[in-house]
């Protein structure tokens, strides 16, 4: 399974400077917390249409923003 990126974008942020950097990675949602991936449930509401504020990104504008 590939890994998928997702810039959460509620709040009025915006995919460029997001309100936090997600991924679903091997089967979990992870929320990238304090220097790591830490698994985060709340996001697995994305999978019955539930959430709908985020954008798909690439893992290299992943990193990106995460490094900033």
């Amino acid at each position: 399974m590939e890994t998928q990126y997702l810039a959460i974008t509620k709040f009025g942020t915006t995919k460029e400077a997001p309100f936090a950097v997600a991924r679903l990675h091997e089967g979990l949602f992870e929320r990238y917390v304090d220097d790591r991936w830490v698994e985060d449930i709340s996001l697995a509401d994305i999978l019955i249409g539930e959430f709908s504020d985020y954008e798909e990104i690439s893992e290299e504008e992943a990193n990106r923003i995460i490094n900033q």
